[in-house]
């Protein structure tokens, strides 16, 4: 039993040793506007952009990522990590948001995803995090999630979807069929 605690400890002090590190080789960017999904059916909605602020995330290297309309999930959260702290499907939503456009966009053949690769799809999402997280308003999130999340987003699941989806350029016919959204939620994404 001694063994197993040995171990268990040493696996914790490696993966926040590793989370750490990551963290601190990130960098951080510039996030503003408003994140403004509208909800259809469990788990379907449509990203819009907001006409007077939109969502936008600047990177350190003066990369915009700015999203346009498109479908999202939100966080690609398992369903089973949402009763854990920091794993909510919108918790960090505006880093979701991005990555789920740099996907939709990579699919389509169009920037900024076809820009990416996956691991740059992965700094990415990262990097929106620790901005939110540098925020003096945001309180969420440590950066053993933000380093689990990003080794989540490179995982065999995730390069599959990366190489092997295919363009959604509209809403499916749910959406556009639909008199409205059954919701609309807005985020103020202004973490400067």
């Amino acid at each position: 039993m001694a063994t197993q605690h040995l171990i268990s400890a040493l696996a914790v002090v490696a993966l926040t040793g590793c989370a750490n590190q990551h963290y601190a080789k990130t960098d951080v960017g510039t996030l503003e506007g408003k994140l403004v999904v509208e909800w259809y059916e469990p788990d379907k909605f449509v990203f819009r952009p907001d006409a007077k602020a939109p969502l936008k995330f600047t990177r350190k290297n003066g990369e915009v990522i700015q999203p346009e309309t498109f479908w999202t999930d939100g966080g690609s959260i398992p369903r089973w990590f949402w009763a854990l702290k920091n794993y909510s499907p919108w918790g960090y939503a505006p880093s979701y948001i991005i990555h789920d456009y740099l996907f939709a966009t990579k699919y389509c053949d169009k920037p900024p995803g076809s820009n990416h690769t996956l691991q740059s799809a992965a700094d990415v999402i990262s990097e929106v995090q620790k901005t939110m997280m540098e925020s003096p308003n945001f309180n969420f999130g440590d950066k053993v999630t933000v380093y689990r999340i990003h080794l989540a987003v490179l995982s065999p699941w995730a390069a599959n979807a990366w190489n092997n989806n295919e363009c959604m350029p509209d809403p499916p016919a749910s959406v556009k069929n639909a008199k409205g959204p059954t919701a609309i939620f807005e985020i103020d994404a202004g973490a400067k």
